[in-house]
């Protein structure tokens, strides 16, 4: 195993691609915190901005995860990673109901991810008194986590080109660069998941893929924040 994780770099490590993975996640946080702001110029409902910022929130948790060698903490690196890929497909599904579907979101449909999200700490917890081994727990997450983000990106293809076929103006590129976000998270897991499997793949292209998948994610959001902030102005009369 150590002349695999020599040759090819499976095991992550803290360097240049973490850094700069935590960089555009948490900026990606703090634009999303100002396209808050000023969601009533898009209004699409509460539960749709509360998954796509919690999405984003998880995914920066994860990647602080890379500073520690502890497999505890791997694990619940993992889990927040199962919980991002939940809610940020989540918030893509809201928008095309929403948006696309024209339906109105009753209560129960916007609880149901946080539902789910909650089964995998407690999965953690037990498998951990059931006496798996924390490397074991840690392996098991990882694969779900894997799955987790392969099923979500493939529903968020769908959606993101759905709501693009409808959109109009600025939206357009909002959706489609979301729709790149997905395309390469999908890649980067299947990717580490046929790691699992034996399938050798250098993890310098994983970085690379992965590194897109926030880049892509990123400009989304980014494109997202300056178009509500231009509608405010314009609607108020403020001047640039």
């Amino acid at each position: 195993m150590s002349g695999l994780v020599e040759q090819y770099g499976i095991e992550e490590n803290t360097g240049f691609h973490v850094i700069l993975s935590n960089l555009i996640w948490w900026s990606s946080v703090i634009l999303m915190i100002t396209a808050y702001r000023y969601r009533d110029m898009w209004k699409v409902g509460y539960a749709p901005w509360a998954y796509l910022f919690s999405g984003f929130l998880f995914f920066g948790l994860r990647e602080l995860g890379h500073f520690s060698t502890s497999p505890v903490i791997g694990s619940l690196r993992y889990i927040f990673g199962i919980c991002s890929a939940i809610f940020m497909t989540s918030a893509f599904v809201l928008f095309y109901m929403v948006l696309y579907k024209r339906k109105i979101i009753n209560g129960i449909s916007n609880y149901l991810p946080v539902s789910l999200a909650m089964v995998f700490p407690f999965l953690m917890i037990y498998l951990y008194f059931s006496s798996t081994g924390m490397n074991d727990i840690k392996t098991i997450l990882s694969t779900l986590e894997s799955l987790a983000w392969m099923l979500g990106s493939s529903v968020t293809i769908y959606t993101t080109f759905m709501l693009g076929t409808r959109a109009s103006g600025g939206f357009v590129s909002v959706f489609m660069f979301s729709q790149f976000s997905a395309f390469a998270a999908f890649t980067w897991k299947l990717l580490g998941l046929l790691e699992l499997i034996s399938w050798s793949v250098p993890y310098s292209i994983r970085e690379i893929i992965e590194t897109l998948f926030g880049v892509f994610a990123f400009i989304s959001v980014y494109l997202l924040t300056r178009m509500l902030t231009r509608l405010s102005r314009d609607i108020h009369g403020h001047k640039s």
